[in-house]
């Protein structure tokens, strides 16, 4: 999946428009419940389970934060982020 189909799953699944990935999800208007909808439908896209202790890192508060965040741990990344 690449960060364009991210997005379009961050639309369908929380109804919003991602036109920049770099923008924080508290600015795209998703809340907190829209966004635990957003981490259980990645989850399931990815087979993934994410720990709720990395949601806190200020880097996986962007789409293209949790992109590559879903992405290393398919790759099978033990950090979980990528540079």
């Amino acid at each position: 999946m690449n960060q364009h189909e991210f997005d379009q799953l961050i639309a369908r699944t929380c109804q919003v428009t991602v036109t920049d990935p770099a923008t924080t999800f508290a600015d795209l208007g998703i809340d907190s419940l829209a966004h635990l909808g957003l981490l259980v439908a990645v989850e399931e896209q990815y087979g993934i389970e994410i720990d709720p202790d990395v949601l806190m890192d200020p880097a996986l508060a962007t789409p293209a934060g949790l992109w590559r965040y879903a992405e290393a741990q398919v790759a099978g990344s033990p950090a979980g982020i990528t540079a």
